[in-house]
């Protein structure tokens, strides 16, 4: 912080500006305090940058464009004046050094801060990229550490450069050891690339290096390009986390939503609270917090009427966010297979233990090594594509200013589960009993009568964000690497595990085709030579014959790319949202591959749900489609904004709605709205649970619970909460159809009565 000088202005718009905080490559950076006494930091742009003509236009679309990013550990816009003789923008003053600082006065950070600022920048880039940005300039520069938590900053300006300075021909504009492959080549970068400079980003901050150093800009780009990471001084379990992060490849790095649950299983929250950050760096900010009030001194270098700086305060309390989503599936460019149908032989498993009077089980043998999702600790589920939710949740909607409120208390719950973290995928029923997943690879049965204590427990399930699958008369999961595992619903011992080798991964269970098929997502790896080791991986559809023991491969061609795949399946069908605005559907039974497609012409959401011989699809509208032909049967328009979620039964079929928000409910055969129930705003990544007098949504924030309406009446009956505020850990919800809801949310499972 440094006085003000000769050359600089008294004010900026509304703000009254009080001293230097330093300058950049596009301006000079001022704090100032607005009419309230609010502190803020002020951008004023370079004159030089405006004899770019077009720069002005890019820099108004940008300006709109960050007024769209939010969450706590970003540095939202509060004020901006792109029309302004000379362009600026404001945003609150956060009393920090950036991480460029923290490390070069005190040292690299210890693991624990590491793990904190790697959930909490994971959590920015998953606000930024539902936003529609890619920051494409993340850099320990441009993260700045405060007491409750880091903020990633500079995200507006940089897009408004589109990421290069081009003005001098053939310069890159930015820091080069932290920038993406991609970025370095002069490719599309796309929300993978910022993954990647985060990485680079958590190697400087344990070990006080870029991972790529180069004395010359040629020899850095080409290290970014074609090196393997220095990793040197980077202590475990950080190494193998960064390294999820630094593949060549964009299409295999781990996504934002899984390094937050990598970083942080349990959540930041408790960690902010009792201070995250070493003692040298907590002091810095003590320091810099003192001098802004300091400054509310009578000298002045330049004798001016300056508001008092007594008044001054930091910006407002950080607003938590849920989750907004991201794909547990790969995201787009990334080459699906459409080969042939072929064979994948399973190497035998072998078989589980022996029943025991011991009701905790696990699988045998154990495996060696760290696997990817022992790394990742926890998957933040299977969403919708972030940009797609960000167009749902726009914050100037009416809906978000709707009051609404319940007719009722919310039940009491019958029974509560306390655990070790649920992995986010809903329970699942059996006999009186619900199924659910917990870290660190848990598979629990709760008796749906009295769920306080578990029934049995297996472990040695992966961390696979989605529900078992009754199959062959077991329950099916996930195991690590390429593994099916049975697990007897009764006893919960194994009933059998099949391997199917290195060349495979196993991510996510679909469902199942028949009662001895489950249909798994993963992928399909392609080695060079053992020496070199996974040269290429391809995302792959298998459908895995628990009584055979092998996989077929259900061919998926490129015109899937582009958003999460979350397909419909039941025998004989594979149906989902592809990536060329089509929904889709394929056969399982005959290898004959599409049956049809049905052209949307815009972006559909990611999940489908299916009805008597009717496949309903939402986007802009709600469109029912004929099971055989893909034909339409019906639609419904939104008049604003779009549906959202789905949820089906009996003869109807449910969709929320954003503008206003709410769920609506139509006659499944003709599309006859039955009624329209609005409520607060909702949590749109997941689907509609359907009860037989009750249907079930939860809120946008986590912390807010979920909602209970009538499904005859379409009236909003109440709210349950525990009030926990958990970041991207929501509510997974289910019900049996008799009388039966399971809902839980971080380590607590609740069996909630229903009519």
């Amino acid at each position: 912080m440094e006085p003000l000088g000769p050359e600089d202005p008294e004010e900026l718009g509304p703000y009254r500006l009080l001293a230097r905080l330093g300058a950049g490559g596009m301006g000079q950076v001022y704090l100032a305090a607005s009419s309230h006494g609010r502190a803020v930091a002020v951008k004023v742009i370079r004159p030089e940058k405006l004899a770019d003509r077009t720069f002005r236009i890019r820099f108004r679309r940008e300006v709109a464009a960050a007024q769209a990013v939010g969450g706590r550990y970003t540095v939202p816009l509060v004020d901006a004046d792109p029309e302004a003789a000379t362009p600026w923008l404001a945003t609150p003053y956060i009393p920090g050094p950036t991480l460029e600082e923290a490390v070069a006065e005190h040292g690299p950070l210890p693991v624990p801060s590491v793990l904190v600022l790697g959930a909490c920048a994971a959590q920015a880039l998953l606000d930024v990229h539902s936003a529609g940005l890619v920051h494409r300039d993340l850099k320990p520069s441009n993260v700045l550490l405060a007491a409750d938590g880091p903020r990633v900053i500079d995200f507006g300006i940089v897009r408004a450069n589109d990421g290069y300075d081009l003005t001098n021909a053939g310069t890159i504009f930015g820091s080069l050891e932290y920038m993406c492959p991609e970025q370095a080549t002069g490719a599309p970068t796309g929300p993978a690339g910022d993954v990647f400079s985060l990485g680079s980003v958590l190697t400087y901050a344990a070990s006080g290096h870029a991972p790529f150093i180069g004395s010359a800009a040629a020899t850095l780009l080409y290290q970014v390009v074609h090196d393997a990471p220095d990793l040197t001084g980077v202590p475990k379990p950080l190494d193998e986390i960064i390294s999820l992060c630094l593949p060549k490849d964009p299409h295999l790095r781990i996504s934002a939503d899984r390094l937050y649950a990598a970083c942080a299983p349990g959540g930041v929250e408790q960690t902010l609270e009792h201070g995250w950050l070493p003692a040298p760096v907590a002091s810095s900010i003590a320091r810099r917090t003192a001098a802004l009030r300091a400054l509310d001194t009578p000298s002045r270098t330049r004798s001016r009427d300056r508001v008092p700086v007594s008044a001054v305060r930091g910006g407002p309390a950080p607003r938590a966010y849920g989750r907004y989503g991201a794909p547990s599936t790969p995201p787009a460019g990334r080459s699906y297979d459409s080969g042939h149908v072929s064979e994948v032989p399973a190497i035998p498993g072998p078989r589980g233990p022996e029943p025991s009077a011991s009701p905790v089980h696990r699988q045998a043998p154990s495996r060696r090594g760290l696997s990817r999702r022992a790394i990742l600790a926890a998957s933040a589920g299977t969403t919708a594509a972030v940009v797609t939710t960000a167009l749902l949740i726009t914050r100037g909607d009416k809906a978000d200013k709707q009051s609404v409120e319940p007719l009722g208390p919310a039940p009491r719950p019958l029974w509560t589960y306390r655990s070790d973290p649920l992995l986010q995928a809903p329970a699942v029923f059996k006999g009186g009993t619900a199924l659910v997943k917990t870290r660190p690879g848990n598979l629990v049965a709760l008796d749906l009568k009295d769920g306080t204590r578990p029934k049995w427990v297996y472990r040695g399930i992966s961390q696979s964000p989605t529900p078992v699958v009754f199959a062959s008369d077991a329950a099916v999961a996930l195991g690590e690497g390429a593994t099916v595992i049975g697990v007897d619903p009764d006893k919960g011992t194994e009933r059998f595990t099949y391997d199917f080798g290195a060349d495979f991964r196993f991510d996510t269970l679909f469902g199942k085709t028949s009662d001895r098929v489950v249909t798994v997502f993963g992928l399909r790896l392609q080695r060079e030579s053992d020496e070199q080791g996974v040269a290429t991986s391809t995302n792959t559809v298998f459908g895995i014959d628990l009584d055979a023991g092998r996989a077929v491969i259900t061919p998926i061609s490129p015109e899937d790319v582009g958003i999460p795949l979350e397909p419909v399946v039941f025998p004989g069908n594979f149906i989902y949202a592809d990536g060329f605005r089509n929904v889709t559907a394929r056969s399982t039974t005959d290898g004959s591959g599409v049956r049809w497609r049905h052209p949307v012409g815009y972006d559909l959401r990611p999940a489908l749900a299916v009805l008597d011989r009717t496949v309903f699809a939402v986007g802009r509208e709600l469109m029912a489609l004929h099971l055989a032909t893909g034909r339409t049967r019906w639609n419904v328009r939104a008049e604003r904004g779009q549906f959202a979620s789905l949820g089906a039964a009996g003869n109807t079929v449910y969709a929320t709605g954003t503008a206003p928000s709410g769920v609506y409910a139509f006659n499944a055969a003709n599309g006859n709205k039955r009624w329209f129930c609005p409520t607060p705003r909702l949590n749109t990544d997941h689907p509609i649970v359907v009860g037989p007098r009750e249907v079930y949504v939860p809120a946008f924030q986590n912390g807010n619970g979920f909602y209970a309406i009538d499904a005859a009446r379409g009236k909003l009956l109440w709210n349950f909460t525990d009030g926990l505020e958990t970041g991207v850990h929501d509510w997974q919800l289910a019900t049996d159809g008799a009388g039966h809801l399971v809902a839980h949310h971080y380590d607590r499972t609740y069996g909630v009565p229903t009519p």
